[in-house]
């Protein structure tokens, strides 16, 4: 996993939207959605909850 992408996974267990996100990381929306679908399929997640619970199950939060 990428470094942004860590920092992206990082922001998702807070419930922030994908606009909230991309602000704090300066970011356009488009690209945190990128990022997302990319920590998704490393994390074999269909869904947020699903990349946090495997997120924290392999030590990345």
């Amino acid at each position: 996993m990428t470094p942004r992408e860590l920092a992206v996974l990082r922001d998702l267990p807070a419930q922030l939207t994908l606009a909230e996100i991309a602000a704090r990381h300066q970011v356009s929306v488009n690209t945190v959605k990128t990022h997302v679908r990319s920590i998704y399929q490393k994390l074999g997640a269909s869904n947020r909850r699903a990349a946090i619970a495997t997120a924290r199950r392999r030590g990345l939060l």
